[in-house]
């Protein structure tokens, strides 16, 4: 393969990501605008709509993205992306921050908000504590912590919907 062939179809593939990426941009944007009226029309509050139904479709090209990079065989790509959207989730919270015209965003949070932000770090904790026990104990199955999290993350939300 000549190194112009090489080019011709690196070039391509940047076209097909920079694609995809607008149109994962755009399918966000329009998503955020169909959650205000699913909220108001539902009853379920907008924390509860973003932090679930949005955050859930949000999260799809992620969950796809690792899925097909496990299946490839590119495990480092999978746990690049996981962390790297993690990462890249709270430069979204610096940005919010900044943006937000009534002063610091984190001042205007309410209670399922300041609820779901706790539960978010209680069950990455749980995660990085799993990872490291397997790390220590040279164990590759999935462990207890896989199991608490969802059973948290269900039990938060379904908290949320009960008495938010």
């Amino acid at each position: 393969e000549s190194p112009q062939d090489t080019d011709r179809k690196l070039s391509g593939l940047w076209l097909k990501f920079a694609l995809a990426a607008m149109m994962t941009g755009s399918a966000g944007w329009l998503l955020a605008h169909a959650a205000v009226p699913i909220a108001e029309y539902s009853g379920l509050s907008q924390t509860v709509i973003g932090g679930l139904l949005t955050g859930l479709t949000s999260s799809l090209p992620e969950l796809i993205t690792a899925l097909a990079a496990v299946r490839m065989g590119a495990l480092t790509l999978a746990v690049g992306n996981i962390f790297g959207g993690n990462a890249f989730d709270v430069l979204i919270v610096a940005f919010a921050d900044w943006t937000f015209p009534g002063g610091s965003v984190f001042a205007a949070l309410s209670g399922q908000q300041l609820f779901l932000l706790a539960l978010s770090l209680l069950l990455t904790a749980i995660l990085l504590m799993g990872m490291l026990y397997r790390e220590k104990h040279g164990l590759a199955n999935i462990g207890l912590e896989s199991v608490l999290v969802l059973a948290l993350y269900l039990g938060g939300f379904a908290s949320l919907v009960a008495f938010g």
